[in-house]
């Protein structure tokens, strides 16, 4: 289990391994161009590239990262839950804020990153609203990685979001 504090500009969550982002030039307006409409983004989560959903409002994320083990739902009880899929490459996953891919800029020491091991992986991200009732005031996201042979088949309406 790792802990991480995520501030956000923007009104999402987006997670990826460096293949993902290897074609985006710095500076690009890759969110406007590519990750702007809805069939655009759900392309991207169905293949596991860059994966985003929507917290509803900027602020401080709260993100706890378990590899390898699934939520117990019943004991968790949370208010969204979310399933999702990614291919990691390089051992890395990079948790960035959504607003990124507005004028691109690669990811840095400084960003949040963790270590797993190459492959395909399925997903579920559970979240809760603050005891502030205010979205975003430090709010909790835990994020389960369980690796899969291949990528779950997901669909989805819409963008994932916790709205």
């Amino acid at each position: 289990m790792e802990q991480f504090q995520l501030d956000l500009d923007g009104l999402g969550i987006i997670f990826y391994s460096p293949h993902a982002v290897s074609h985006i030039h710095a500076g690009e307006r890759y969110l406007m161009e590519h990750y702007n409409k809805v069939e655009d983004v759900v392309q991207h989560i169905y293949e596991g590239s860059i994966v985003g959903f929507a917290t509803g409002s900027p602020g401080p994320f709260m993100l706890t990262i378990y590899q390898d083990v699934y939520p117990n739902f019943d004991e968790l009880a949370p208010d969204w839950a979310l399933k999702l899929c990614l291919t990691v490459t390089e051992n890395t996953v990079f948790f960035r804020d959504l607003y990124t891919l507005m004028r691109y800029k690669e990811a840095t020491d400084s960003d949040i990153k963790i270590t797993l091991e190459n492959g395909n992986y399925e997903v579920i991200v559970c979240s809760w609203m603050p005891e502030t009732d205010i979205r975003g005031d430090h709010q909790a996201i835990h994020i389960y990685f369980n690796k899969k042979e291949e990528l779950p088949k997901l669909h989805y309406e819409g963008v994932p979001s916790f709205v």
